[in-house]
């Protein structure tokens, strides 16, 4: 299995607003995505801006498939506007891939 993981800055106070769009658009949307397992949301214990969605893909060719697709676009468009405007889309955001090698669940 395959995660991918984006983490970035919001803007002041528009952590509400993009849990919402969050919890409202993006999880109904990719949950039927092909390949699909988990997503999480996690925000900065410490800086309650930062973010880093999380999710876990069943192959790198599923994820990718999704990063490439219409629907990811538009989400991802959708949700500029609640990062800093110098973070998107350079700056203190980014994605990256891992494959999951172990796990211990308890």
């Amino acid at each position: 299995m395959f995660v991918q993981i984006a983490w970035g800055r919001l803007k002041a106070g528009a952590y509400g607003q993009f849990e919402r769009h969050y919890k409202e658009k993006l999880l109904p949307l990719t949950r039927t995505v092909k390949g699909f397992r988990e997503r999480q949301l996690w925000r900065g214990a410490t800086e309650s801006e930062e973010v880093i969605s999380w999710s876990v893909w069943d192959s790198l060719a599923d994820l990718r498939t999704y990063e490439t697709s219409e629907t990811r676009r538009e989400l991802a468009q959708e949700a500029e506007q609640y990062y800093q405007p110098w973070a998107y889309p350079r700056g203190e955001f980014w994605v990256k891939h891992f494959e999951i090698v172990s796990t211990d669940r308890y």
